[in-house]
């Protein structure tokens, strides 16, 4: 038992360095997952698309879509894909609602 005891004690410094060298990395890591080279459209009235050709992360479309007869906005939001993927989304009846705003969002 006493080697045992001894043994956890003598790794208990291994670990704690361990986690102080792994937490900066993983930050890195997480603050160089972005996509870049990104671009947007609006092909029709109401459909939006994103797509980025950079950098690692997900990319997806959000756009601010209007209603014509009532004049009220909202978001529509198109998938999370990956990089030299495009997001499209539309923003309902084409006949009632337009985009007035194509937007993105990364991850």
């Amino acid at each position: 038992m006493n080697i045992r005891k001894l043994t956890s004690l003598g790794m208990t410094p291994l670990v704690l360095a361990g986690i102080a060298v792994a937490a900066p990395i993983a930050g890195a890591t997480a603050a160089s997952a972005t996509p870049q080279g990104c671009q947007v459209g609006k092909p029709t009235e109401n459909t939006g698309f994103a797509i980025c050709h950079r950098g690692t992360g997900q990319v997806r479309v959000k756009v601010t879509c209007e209603d014509g007869p009532t004049g009220r906005s909202h978001f529509a939001y198109g998938p999370w894909v990956g990089i030299d993927k495009t997001s499209k989304v539309a923003c309902g009846a084409a006949q009632r609602y337009f985009v007035t705003l194509v937007d993105y969002q990364t991850r």
